[in-house]
């Protein structure tokens, strides 16, 4: 199976996203948080499981068995710019970016303090460089919080992503 098609599914990504925060669950503690049937859940572990994204655990009771993202197949240190630009991370990107923006209708409530924000941006390379630090200074303090809030039992659980990505191949 390609890396590509196993993000091809809005559960698979939400399932991503929920053991990111996590570290580690149980099928059932997904199928609970996600809202959704456990065998569907299963299924769409093996996908990923087959497609590398995340690794499988056997717990100490045989029938217990725990995912965890693979670290280094989603989160790589030295990252390959060959690979960053390849057709498969392209895609993947864009397969992501549709998923959110099929959220947008249900997910944004101004009320409530959560929404969605996409669109396309004219910048010069140092904005770009500029914007660029600056998220990445943002996520890490987003992160910090959320793995206090997880230790300590606080907060719900959010999606958060951005992507600041060239939007035509001629602008790489």
């Amino acid at each position: 199976m390609s890396r590509l098609k196993a993000l091809s599914h809005p559960l698979r990504l939400q399932i991503l996203l929920v053991l990111d925060v996590l570290d580690e669950a149980r099928t059932s503690d997904l199928a609970s948080e996600l809202g959704a049937a456990a065998n569907k859940v299963s299924y769409h572990l093996s996908i990923l499981e087959a497609g590398g994204f995340i690794n499988k655990r056997v717990g100490a009771d045989a029938r217990e068995t725990w995912w965890s993202v693979d670290e280094e197949k989603m989160n790589p240190p030295q990252p390959d710019p060959a690979e960053r630009d390849s057709e498969d991370s392209r895609a993947a990107s864009y397969a992501i970016l549709e998923y959110l923006r099929s959220l947008v209708p249900d997910v944004t409530d101004e009320e409530k303090n959560q929404f969605v924000m996409l669109g396309v941006v004219f910048l010069t390379p140092d904005q770009r460089k500029d914007l660029a630090n600056r998220l990445s200074e943002l996520y890490d303090e987003i992160r910090g919080l959320s793995d206090t809030n997880r230790l300590s039992g606080d907060g719900a659980l959010y999606a958060l992503g951005a992507q600041l990505l060239p939007a035509r191949p001629d602008q790489r």
